[in-house]
């Protein structure tokens, strides 16, 4: 579904919303450049869009398939970048995965969005509050999007944070084996390190100017967004060294306690030793026992198991 269609002038987004049909005239003017998203695209409609700006079949293909991994490609004078977005819900911990598939043309920007709305929503808000980098054309709305990605990836690191702390509050103060949690915390960890990891190399690749080109005023802005994304990424690092460490730290706890327990079994089965004994042979049923006539005998054998227990 089409979520938003505008042009963008100056980097000023024209108010009036465009159709399919007016976009595309609109794109080979070249006034600007034209801005069209959409939301959990179905092949069909993919197809009109494509037909519309002549995307390149093989990107349009990527993108319908969809569960691509972060990259960037230059198809003639089209460029297609895929970039992934963190769901993540703190109060039930559950972590998704969203999709922005970018198609990048001289005079236009398609941008497809698999279960990643609110980064679309970010990516327009950086570009309609920062007219001067829109005004430097398409590849500005590539900024934009990666800067809405790592800003959403640095508050889900926050969570993750915190909750990793709690977790080791309840390593460190609580009797149960936290082994399950921390696992759990850590595959959330790996994931958002699959999802930012890889922009870095991208990044890399438009502050360059090699082999896409990008316009030498936005290099210091993807020279920022960089830092962040390196930032980050070491601070994943950090906290999955963290959690490794916690993991640790767990198992030794568990044997210490189940060292604990043997200790106490083993000091038990050795103090019901000697009543076992004595009760044992008293349980034989021989007939010569001195003690069978004497009538202290049961009281003493009571006295000596006792004894021995204690």
């Amino acid at each position: 579904m089409i979520s938003d269609l505008v042009q963008y002038r100056d980097g000023l987004r024209m108010g009036e919303p465009l159709s399919l049909t007016e976009a595309s005239i609109e794109a080979r003017r070249g006034a600007g450049f034209v801005w069209l998203s959409l939301h959990e695209p179905d092949p069909e409609e993919m197809e009109q869009v494509a037909s519309a700006f002549e995307l390149p079949p093989l990107a349009v293909k990527d993108g319908l398939e969809g569960h691509q991994r972060p990259k960037l490609e230059e198809h003639g004078d089209c460029v297609f970048a895929v970039v992934k977005s963190v769901n993540y819900d703190g109060s039930t911990m559950e972590m998704s995965l969203g999709e922005l598939d970018i198609f990048i043309g001289p005079s236009y920007v398609v941008i497809a969005g698999h279960s990643a709305s609110k980064i679309i929503v970010g990516t327009r808000t950086r570009l309609d509050e920062r007219p001067p980098i829109g005004a430097l054309g398409p590849m500005a709305v590539l900024w934009a999007a990666f800067d809405s990605v790592i800003d959403d990836d640095e508050r889900v690191l926050d969570m993750l944070s915190d909750q990793g702390e709690l977790i080791e509050q309840s390593v460190f103060e609580g009797e149960l084996d936290q082994s399950e949690p921390i696992y759990q915390h850590r595959r959330l960890v790996d994931r958002v390190t699959r999802s930012v990891h890889p922009l870095l190399a991208i990044l890399d690749t438009l502050e360059r100017g090699e082999p896409v080109e990008t316009p030498e005023a936005l290099h210091p802005f993807l020279r920022d967004v960089a830092d962040h994304a390196r930032r980050l990424t070491e601070e994943l690092a950090q906290l999955s060294g963290r959690l490794d460490g916690l993991l640790n730290a767990n198992l030794a706890r568990v044997t210490v306690r189940q060292n604990v327990i043997v200790q106490k079994v083993s000091a038990w089965a050795a103090i019901a030793a000697a009543p076992t004994i004595i009760a044992g042979i008293y349980g034989m049923n021989f007939r010569y026992f001195p003690e069978l006539d004497w009538p202290l005998g049961y009281p003493l054998a009571i006295a000596i198991m006792i004894a021995a227990v204690l």
